[in-house]
């Protein structure tokens, strides 16, 4: 059982996640809307979220799957829509590129009848090399299939690491900015979140990071799941 987490507050500027977990609000909020969500949400129903992404949804780094960013999340979400139920499928597959969850979209996301997917992307495609209109052309494809079958989407970018810091923001620094106007999608920036927490002394490197100073660990996945799960209320509830 998760301990409580305390509610944002604000200390000097606004902030999400509560005081373990704080990031000002401005860089926390999503970019974007999930006008599928808030319905379902509002009406009180059964939300179904699919998590696809690469290690990161599928939770290298934490001692448990129950310690992955999607189970955390799920139990966030339960806690802040407690009139709903809250189920996230967790579709992670470890070291995977866009174009592959791409060829498995229909299976692994749409298949699944959710109400949003989470696509978690773009660090091992810029670790691999592939260009950057390459990666937008496949999302975006990926992204019109999953708006045909009804689908919010959410664009989880880039983890924040050490090589990350040293390459001044990575290979895609800025790419993902662009995507709520160019693609229609919602996005949480991850990368800035993580990098408040290491700025503001929250977090290090160190305490951030599993032991490959790469993945995250059961710590920074929580406070994920509670940043991300109070970025997704007010998303829906503004």
């Amino acid at each position: 059982m998760l301990a409580a987490v305390a509610p944002s507050r604000v200390v000097g500027v606004a902030t999400m996640g509560g005081q373990e977990c704080a990031v000002p609000a401005k860089t926390a909020r999503l970019v974007g809307s999930l006008p599928r969500t808030a319905e379902r949400l509002r009406d009180g129903g059964e939300l179904k979220i699919v998590a696809i992404g690469s290690s990161s949804t599928e939770g290298v780094g934490a001692s448990a799957p129950s310690l992955a960013y999607p189970a955390q999340l799920e139990r966030e979400l339960a806690r802040r829509f407690p009139m709903s139920v809250i189920r996230i499928v967790n579709k992670g597959i470890g070291g995977e590129l866009v174009r592959d969850m791409a060829r498995r979209l229909e299976r692994d996301a749409i298949d699944q009848r959710p109400t949003l997917v989470i696509w978690q992307t773009g660090t091992n495609d810029a670790n691999h090399g592939i260009s950057r209109q390459d990666f937008v052309a496949t999302l975006k494809a990926g992204i019109d299939r999953l708006h045909a079958a009804d689908i919010d989407v959410l664009v989880l970018d880039p983890q924040y690491t050490p090589r990350v810091a040293a390459n001044g923001g990575g290979t895609y620094m800025g790419l993902f900015r662009q995507l709520p106007s160019e693609l229609g999608v919602a996005v949480f920036h991850r990368q800035d979140v993580m990098q408040a927490w290491v700025d503001s002394g929250k977090f290090t490197f160190a305490t951030m990071l599993d032991q490959d100073r790469f993945h995250m660990n059961d710590r920074s996945y929580r406070c994920l799941a509670v940043v991300l799960g109070e970025a997704i209320e007010h998303a829906t509830r503004d």
